[in-house]
């Protein structure tokens, strides 16, 4: 019961260590780099839901229980606008949004960056499959939220997302 405490302590968002590893296993520093396309052929698409499946079954039982309407976005089901037990323990987590496999839970209406974000995990969730639960926890134990290769994976999507768009748009009228 202790180390359920301890990791639930560990995933706050605040909870990371407040600098970068410096000292990681080259393997872990590519891992956070790392930022999978989506399935190309019909056959890779199938096999990634399959691969993915335990997870995605998990979320759908967490979006169940949102009090929301799934839709289909990129390939993932999201529930955006979450409420009920999967909202209140997003909110009780400090989290905008959540994923499982293919299900991605947002308490509002995600952003175009925070989709970019959690679509990285869908991609990481079709790579790992059933892995990817315990790899993701395992990095959590070891680094903390912030620092968790995973996370640092799907931040940096995020920010480059983020970086392109404001290079595409240029500067925003104020």
């Amino acid at each position: 019961m202790a180390a359920v405490g301890v990791l639930l302590w560990r995933l706050r968002p605040d909870a990371a260590q407040r600098e970068a590893p410096v000292d990681e296993p080259d393997v872990i520093t590519r891992l956070a780099a790392w930022s999978p396309a989506p399935p190309s052929g019909a056959l890779t698409r199938l096999s990634a839901y399959a691969w993915a499946a335990p997870l995605t079954a998990a979320g759908l039982l967490v979006g169940a229980v949102s009090r929301t309407a799934p839709r289909l976005h990129d390939g993932a089901l999201l529930f955006a606008r979450a409420g009920g037990p999967a909202g209140r323990m997003l909110r009780w987590r400090g989290f905008k949004a959540a994923t499982l496999g293919h299900v991605i839970i947002a308490l509002d209406e995600p952003s175009e960056e925070l989709l970019v974000h959690e679509l990285t995990h869908v991609r990481q969730a079709e790579r790992w499959g059933p892995l990817f639960a315990p790899l993701y926890l395992a990095g959590l134990v070891r680094y903390g939220y912030r620092y968790n290769p995973f996370e640092r994976a799907a931040y940096l999507a995020g920010a480059t997302f983020r970086a392109a768009r404001a290079t595409t748009q240029g500067p925003q009228a104020g």
